[in-house]
Parts: structure tokens; sequence; C-alpha cells
């Protein structure tokens, strides 16, 4: 007769078990603390079922002693369906993390367990808190590796580009800046755009002052960042007179003569960008010529001056100085090729060639074509420049005593060291020289080596005239690199190596456009053969009233006023022809202005204050 009953067998002596039951045996030391510690279970509805015949612990083997004490029926279990049993609970469970408990499991006795009522639910929330701990964990890894990634993302898409380039070539940027779109007044606006492209200012100034040998120009250019590169908008332009080196003696006093120019500057630039808009003054060549120690007193002067009394900061390299004459040729060329629109997009366009002629110096400035895998010979006159991606390969050289002003001394020299025969009816006094570049009968009083002479205009000056201007080129020079232009200088030539457009001006547009279409059309054009003709009706003109030129007033009121006309036409005439070898019936476009804005170096020197896209080197 089988009876059921609830044991508590001895933990010393377990009882035995039919072999064909079912177990899985789990270490007490490996069992969760909550499990190991709980209360006995009421038997009621699931007591596990005995053999009344079983002998108790005196008939069991001894290795069945030394089993774990605690039995667990695998088929009386039942796990949440979120999780398997067999994940949560494997038959060799690993004893490498042990949890701990208040009270050991190994000191618990062993029990029947009954899974039902409150001991189910005790089990089942001890299960659902280890996956809780299993979930937090990944998910603590999961969450933190995903804050990493945005903000790592963050950084690169929205940080990054809102750090302020160093664009400004050294000159230190105003913190107002940084914050730029958040404090911009209403009034200060782009003609073009809204919204600046990203690191920029909407607008940015840049202050240019050209301290020449005859007076000082202020180029106040307004630029919007609608784009990545500059975009020109506005320019103010001022002058005064004498120039820089007009003040050898009395530095401060050139210092300050600066001042109108300045202050027009202060006017114009709002107020809040002063302390962004840099400025700088470039002396030429007419400061050059004063020596090393004068031209430098003036410039700290200057500099001086710009610290003290205004708030525009100074670029900090040769932000006051005097400027090489091969920058300047080069600038000058940056300024027409970019208002022409030849170098401000990525796809390469022929570019047009510049003559500047200064008081005290003259440039050129072209690339020529490559021929049998060259296009300019290796040396000081070689230039080469990037911009918007292309390169571009240059020549240039700047000629210092050839400008408008030293040229003349050149020629009055020339006709005071070489006299010519005196085969008129005039007499001459001493110190008197024959010329044959100004009106007849005109004198001119000319100081030559620390004493005064006097000039004298001659009739029939034409042929004499041009023979004299072309003596002071000296085309005999000895040529070490051939071709040469004049005074054994390397130049390619430009009726075989350049096709493109040639642009001239500053004293040579302001000497001819008053005799062609007047100073007030910017843009004009011309052949040399044209040019030659007007030379010399301007040399043989009646000086007392200038018939031949009564319809054009403007030229007549220059004719009364530059007793050198003839003079300089002769010269202007000579330098392109002559010297630089343009073919007779090439065109010249004379440009004073081009689409509004100044020509000279003063705008491309803004450019490479503004970016750093661009490169000037060997």
């Amino acid at each position: 007769m089988s009876v059921a009953v609830e044991r508590r067998p001895d933990p010393a002596h377990p009882p035995s078990l039919p072999s064909s039951t079912n177990f899985a045996f789990i270490p007490e030391q490996n069992l969760p603390a909550s499990a190991a510690s709980a209360e006995s279970v009421s038997a009621h509805n699931s007591t596990t079922s005995i053999n009344a015949r079983s002998s108790g612990g005196a008939d069991q083997h001894p290795n069945q002693q030394k089993r774990a004490s605690t039995l667990v029926r695998r088929t009386s279990i039942k796990l949440p369906k979120r999780i398997s049993s067999s994940s949560l609970l494997p038959t060799n469970y690993s004893n490498k993390r042990k949890l701990s408990s208040a009270a050991s499991t190994r000191d618990l006795p062993l029990r029947t367990r009954n899974l039902t009522g409150v001991g189910r639910s005790d089990f089942r929330h001890n299960v659902m808190a280890l996956r809780d701990r299993i979930m937090a964990r990944k998910g603590y890894w999961f969450r933190n590796g995903a804050i990493l990634a945005f903000c790592l993302t963050l950084f690169f898409f929205v940080m990054l580009p809102r750090r302020q380039p160093n664009i400004h070539n050294n000159v230190p940027i105003d913190p107002l800046l940084e914050n730029i779109s958040a404090t911009w007044p209403q009034d200060i606006t782009s003609e073009h755009c809204d919204v600046a492209s990203p690191g920029r200012p909407l607008i940015q100034y840049v202050l240019m002052i050209d301290a020449g040998s005859s007076g000082s120009r202020i180029h106040a250019y307004k630029f919007n960042y609608c784009k990545a590169t500059p975009e020109l908008e506005s320019e103010l332009f001022e002058q005064v007179a004498p120039g820089l080196s007009k003040y050898d003696e009395d530095a401060e006093g050139a210092a300050r003569s600066l001042d109108p120019l300045l202050e027009a500057a202060v006017r114009t630039v709002p107020k809040f960008l002063h302390k962004s808009t840099p400025v700088a003054v470039k002396a030429t060549a007419g400061l050059r010529l004063l020596g090393e120690t004068k031209a430098d007193n003036i410039l700290a002067a200057v500099r001086r001056r710009l610290e003290t009394s205004y708030s525009f900061p100074i670029i900090k390299e040769e932000g006051v100085a005097v400027m090489s004459g091969a920058d300047e040729g080069v600038y000058a060329w940056v300024t027409v090729n970019y208002l022409l629109e030849r170098i401000n997009s990525f796809t390469k366009t022929p570019t047009v060639a510049v003559l500047d002629l200064g008081g005290a110096s003259t440039q050129i400035v072209f690339e020529p074509k490559v021929i049998n895998g060259h296009s300019v010979a290796q040396g000081d006159h070689r230039r080469a420049m990037g911009f918007n991606g292309n390169d571009y390969v240059l020549f240039q050289h700047s000629y210092l005593g050839y400008g408008l002003n030293e040229a003349r001394n050149q020629i009055n020299k020339y006709l005071v060291e070489h006299p010519i025969p005196n085969t008129t009816d005039m007499l001459l006094e001493e110190d008197e020289y024959l010329h044959p570049c100004i009106p007849v009968h005109t004198k001119m009083v000319w100081q030559y080596n620390g004493r005064s002479v006097t000039l004298v205009g001659v009739s029939d000056p034409i042929g004499e005239c041009r023979r004299v201007v072309e003596a002071i080129f000296y085309k005999n020079e000895v040529c070490k690199q051939e071709p040469c232009s004049f005074h054994g200088v390397y130049q390619p030539s430009l009726a075989t190596s350049f096709e493109s457009d040639i642009y001239a001006f500053s004293y040579i547009f302001d000497r001819v456009a008053p005799f062609r279409l007047g100073s007030n059309t910017p843009t004009q054009d011309m052949t040399l053969l044209e040019l030659a003709e007007l030379t010399d009706r301007v040399c043989v003109a009646d000086e007392t009233d200038f018939k031949e030129f009564e319809s054009l007033q403007e030229a007549k009121w220059e004719l009364n006023k530059v007793a050198e006309m003839c003079m300089d036409l002769s010269y202007i005439n000579a330098l392109l022809g002559y010297g630089y070898g343009i073919p007779q019936s090439r065109k010249i476009n004379l440009a004073k202005k081009i689409n509004n804005y100044e020509t000279g170096w003063c705008l491309g020197a803004s450019i490479q204050v503004l970016e750093n896209q661009w490169y000037i080197g060997a």
C-alpha cells in the first residue's frame, strides 16, 4: 500500500530517487541569493511522491551523499514566456560569477520546492530582476555609444564650420565677428544675398592706402561673402597731394598728411566694424628713391599715427612698408583680371596683360603662352600664382626710374649732357639748353646736380624729340638672356608669345584719354599707330590757342596746364612700342576703371589680404 507523505529528510541523508525521474542538479552556491534564502513553501497540490518503501538515508549510495543538496525537478518549473529556462539556468551553470547573499545558501536545508503561490511570484520576480540587470548593462553601452556618436557628429558638422578661419593674413579678427550673425545691424546688408557663406562675415571692409610719388590715395573696399570667395560691392576713393616722399625732412608731417584719407574711411566704414577692418599703407617707388633711412623714419611715423589715432587694425606682415615693384605689378594684374572675371571661375580662361605707368616706375605683367614646353625662363621675373584652383606662370618686371616723372628727369638730363646744337637764331644764355619736347619758346627751370638750368623749347621738334626719348631706353645694352625689351632686361615677345588683350592704365590713361573720348569714358582703346599720330599733332600744336583741339575742351585745358604734354606722349608712345615691343597695329585698352572700379594694384593687394587661395612665389 502506497501512501503520499510529506517528509523533511535529514540534510545529511537525502532520500533516494527513482531512476526514471528527471532532475537537474544545481549547486546551491550558484543560486540567486533570494532563491537560496526563501522560506519553505506549502506542499499542497504539488507534493513530491516518494515511494513508501524508501528506507531512508541508510540505503543510499555513498555517491549520492556527495551530490549538491538542492534538487529541482525540471517538469515542475514554469518560467515566464519571455525568457527560457535553458538560457537562464543551464545545467552546467558557471561558477565564475558568484552572487552574494546575506545568508549563504550552503547553510539552508534542502527542501522540496512547491513553485506555486507566493514562492512562484518570488521566483518570477528574481528572474525578471536578473533579466533587467542583463538588459541594463547592454543598454548602458548602447546608450553611451549613441551619445558619443552624436557628439562627434555635432562637432564635425556644426562646430567646425563656425570656427573663424585665418582668412585675414595675420590681421587680428575682432571677437565681434564670432557672433556676427546675431549682432549684425539691419542696415548693414549685401546687395547680392542675405546669408553669408559659412564661417564668413556677410560684409568685410579693407582699407588700402597707395602712398605714391605724386600723392597718396585710399581705397576703402566693401566685399561680401555671399560665396566662399569675396565679391566686391563698392569702393571709396579719395586722394591727397603731395606724396609722402615730399616730406623727406618731416616724418610726422608725412604721417599727418594721411589724416584726410583716414577720416573719410572712418565715415564710410560702420563704426562697429572698425576693429575688424584691416588697413595697410603701401609706399611705392617714390619713397624708395629717398633712401632707406628717410623712408624708414616716415613709415615709422605713419605706423604710430595709425596705432594712436585710429582703431583700424594694421596688417601685421608689411602693413606699413615700401612695396616691391614686383608685387606692385602682380597685384595690378590680379586687379584687372579679377574685374574682367578672367580668374574668378574654376574654368581657366585667357588672361590679359597689364601695363602700369606710375610716377617713378612702370610695370609689365602678362602670362606668355607655352612654347616648346616653356613659357617663362627661370629668374626673378618669373612668378607663379594660383587662384580658384588654377595655376598661372607670369612674366613680370618693374622698371625703376621709368615712371613718367623719372622719365622726364632722364630726358632732361640727357639733353643737358648731350646738348642739341643751336641752329636757330635764338641766343642762349649760360645754363640754357634746347629742348625739342616742350612748346616752342617755352622756358622751364630744372635742377641738375644742385644747380638750376633752363630748358628752352625749340621749333620743329617731332623727329628730334622722338630720337631723344628713345635714347633713354638703352636698347643697345647687352642682352644676357634673350629676348630682351630694353636696358638689357629679359622679356618674352608680346608679338609672338601673347595673343590676348592688353590693358594700360594710370598715367597712360591720364595723358591719352583727354585727346580721345575724354577722361570720363573709363575704358577706350587705340592702336600704337593712332597714338603716334596723336603725339605728332600735340607736339606741333600752336601753344597760343591749340586750334587743333578746339572741340576737345578737356584736351585744351590739359595742354595749357601741362607744358610737358608733348614729352609725356612721346615717352608713352616710345615705351609701348620701342621699349616693350608691342606691334604698331596691336590694340591697347586704356582703362581708368573697369565695371566702375579703379584699376591699379590696390584691389589685388586687398584680395590678397582676405584670401589665402592664391600664392606668389618664384
